[in-house]
């Protein structure tokens, strides 16, 4: 098979970025037969992408340009810029027209479960972006991966899409978070925040991270059920949170690099993760590499990818939070165990074997 992938989305070290090079890389590992062609174009980040793959058709045009040429009047096949392909892997950012059939992922539906978070500025053209996309994959696309069952139950909820449309193929950790913070990286961290016994939270602050009632459960009940004296926020500047209380218990780090993140989160007593909504919710494996006992919410896919390897509590009920925090530490070693034994279920290379099983199905 000739397979097309578009990994234009590689340089933006988002989540759907390490889906990219990590999937990629995995496909060329367990599968030396099929030829692979990389389709990518960026304007600025060019250089970016041909480094990190140097044998890729890349273009120096503006996503936008594509976005409009392919989301809005879905013109120009991708076969113009790559050849005859058997079948096309469509980023998660436009969605070319093909003579190949075609195959794309969805990672998740948080545009269209929570419209009301993307209702104004930037945000507002994000919606219209997954929107526009979302058209054509529904007409057009053969099979869509969705990364956990819970997005595919979704997909068919918003979209009707028939099932026999559908293959539910788990991600993995992404590799750049494979990393082993030595002692003095953790200490160093710890001082750097002026922290000593802490609880972590990992996400972008935005209304469904539940960050507020987070905050404020952590607050009321710290003195009550003996939590850690703190609680660490890690993210990029987010959005839509307002009502969140100036204490000097709650510290909000701001985008940190990966070793840094990592010597934080190997430090912490407890990852508390009660989100509203995730497509997959890649820091509860990142606590279970690390080897801290995790909170998380009992709906959307945080249940399936955590398994018994977390407290699973009510997002919404603060109390809930609270003493599920209290019981994750309380049994950290039989939660610790039970995440590692639950890591091993995910790798990029079954990711990688599943995913090459949808191609063949179309060939």
């Amino acid at each position: 098979m000739k397979i097309g992938i578009d990994v234009s989305q590689a340089v933006y070290g988002t989540g759907v970025s390490d889906y990219t090079i990590d999937l990629v890389r995995a496909l060329k590992t367990v599968d030396p037969t099929n030829r692979y062609v990389l389709f990518g174009t960026s304007l600025r980040r060019h250089n970016d992408l041909k480094k990190l793959f140097r044998n890729a058709r890349l273009f120096r045009l503006p996503p936008m340009l594509l976005y409009y040429l392919w989301n809005y009047f879905h013109i120009i096949n991708i076969e113009n810029f790559i050849g005859d392909v058997d079948v096309f892997h469509s980023s998660d950012w436009a969605e070319p027209p093909a003579a190949a059939p075609k195959v794309t992922t969805v990672h998740d539906l948080s545009p269209f479960l929570f419209p009301d978070e993307m209702a104004s500025g930037a945000f507002r053209n994000i919606s219209s972006v997954h929107q526009a996309r979302m058209n054509w994959v529904v007409r057009e696309c053969a099979k869509i991966i969705c990364v956990s069952r819970s997005t595919a139950d979704d997909l068919m909820k918003l979209f009707r899409v028939n099932p026999g449309r559908i293959a539910v193929i788990p991600e993995a950790m992404p590799a750049r978070f494979h990393l082993r913070p030595a002692a003095s990286e953790i200490i160093r961290q710890k001082t750097r925040f002026g922290l000593h016994d802490y609880i972590i939270s990992i996400g972008t602050p935005q209304p469904r991270k539940n960050i507020p009632l987070l905050v404020n459960s952590f607050l009321h009940f710290q003195k009550i059920l003996r939590l850690p004296e703190k609680l660490v926020i890690v993210g990029g500047r987010g959005w839509g949170i307002t009502d969140i209380p100036d204490d000097p218990r709650i510290i909000f780090t701001g985008f940190l690099p990966d070793l840094e993140l990592a010597a934080l989160l190997k430090g912490a007593q407890v990852l508390a993760y009660p989100s509203l909504y995730e497509g997959f919710g890649l820091p509860i494996l990142m606590a279970f590499f690390h080897q801290i006992p995790v909170l998380t919410s009992d709906l959307s896919s945080m249940p399936e990818v955590a398994g018994d390897g977390a407290v699973l509590v009510d997002p919404k009920n603060g109390e809930a939070i609270a003493y599920g925090l209290a019981r994750a530490i309380k049994d950290k070693s039989a939660l610790i165990r039970a995440g590692l034994e639950r890591l091993k279920q995910y790798s990029w290379e079954q990711t990688a074997r599943e995913t090459l099983m949808v191609y063949s199905s179309l060939c």
